[in-house]
């Protein structure tokens, strides 16, 4: 499969080697010389199906293995281990013994329903930067805008950063 990727990935950029008209061949000025239309698609639809092409490779690589996305939005607690006529199971020098039993973590859901966000957001602004730069040869002017808010949107992560702060200071608590 990669061999089959590395190939199709050497034909595209042939072909976009040879469909490319750098400005410096037009005529000799440095004015930037817009590229036709179909190839600021082409080149734009490229990144994206690249970009969701990562992705699946990801997905693929972590299906193989004993991966789970429940296990992965799941956070570890300690728990004393209790048997099963109800008492405290204890080690050889009469400590409980502490087992870690996995818990939903709303905080990890709502952290990767904001990257997912997040992600798409970039890839869309990206696509119009790309776009523009394409057509002016300059990015646009507002793209400190652009990254403002996606800045803003890094609030999504608040819950999931309360919730590791809140673990920093647990052991300081009285019990």
């Amino acid at each position: 499969m990669k061999k089959r990727i590395n190939y199709y990935c050497q034909i595209i950029f042939i072909l976009l080697m040879f469909t490319a008209i750098p400005a410096w061949a037009t005529d000799g000025s440095a004015k930037w010389v817009s590229p036709a239309n179909w190839f600021i698609y082409l080149v734009i639809l490229i990144v994206l199906i690249g970009s969701l092409i990562s992705i699946l490779i990801i997905r693929t690589s972590l299906v193989n293995e004993k991966w789970s996305i429940a296990n992965a939005l799941s956070e570890g607690t300690q728990l004393t281990e209790i048997g099963e006529d109800g008492k405290v199971i204890t080690d050889d020098s009469n400590n409980p013994r502490m087992i870690t039993k996995l818990y939903p973590s709303s905080s990890r859901l709502v952290a990767l329903m904001g990257m997912i966000v997040i992600l798409f957001m970039f890839l869309a602004f990206g696509s119009f930067s790309l776009f523009s730069f394409a057509k002016t040869g300059e990015m646009p002017n507002s793209i400190n805008q652009v990254t403002k808010f996606l800045l803003a949107g890094l609030t999504l992560f608040a819950p999931y950063a309360v919730n590791k702060l809140s673990k920093l200071f647990e052991g300081l608590a009285p019990k």
